[in-house]
């Protein structure tokens, strides 16, 4: 047999769906098996695509739970804060299946940066709030929301939007 792709290779080699002989540069391994590259691609309707409105759903309710976590986590920070990070990742999480409920159980790198960001927002949400009632809404606010934590603040960001991507990606 000669490869359908390729006439001038021999080779024993055949697709699983169709049938035809395929050489080893044609060949796309799948997880069921060898496959030529016509049978192997994904069908459109395989790809995850979020519509807007699903989409203005996810981010609500990534950015609500994100709030939601974060004041809670406002609070435990400051009595367990030795467990800061793993509360901080546990918020990742639970935002990313907030994302993944609004979704429908999409996955997919679109959604899961999405929660990502909304786990980061969460983290910053207690400092917001306690800048908030200190300076009002003016410019100082903002200045305190980046100045309090530092590095550790950078630290449990990080937590909470691996917790957030692992749930969604």
């Amino acid at each position: 047999m000669n490869c359908v792709n390729h006439p001038s290779v021999e080779t024993l080699v055949t697709c699983s769906a169709c049938g035809e002989p395929i050489c080893p540069e044609c060949m796309v391994q799948t997880p069921v098996s060898a496959k030529c590259p016509r049978c192997a691609m994904m069908p459109k309707a395989a790809l995850v695509r979020i519509k807007p409105d699903r989409l203005v759903l996810v981010i609500a309710a990534g950015i609500g739970a994100a709030a939601i976590g974060g004041y809670v986590f406002g609070l435990l920070v400051t009595t367990l804060s030795f467990f800061a990070i793993i509360i901080a990742f546990g918020l990742g999480a639970g935002v990313g299946e907030a994302v993944s409920r609004a979704s429908g159980r999409f996955h997919g790198s679109q959604l899961a940066g999405w929660a990502a960001a909304c786990a980061a927002v969460g983290i910053v949400f207690p400092f917001f709030l306690s800048a908030l009632g200190v300076y009002g809404l003016t410019s100082a606010t903002l200045g305190y929301v980046i100045s309090v934590g530092g590095i550790w603040k950078l630290i449990w960001m990080a937590a909470a939007a691996y917790g957030a991507w692992q749930r969604n990606a």
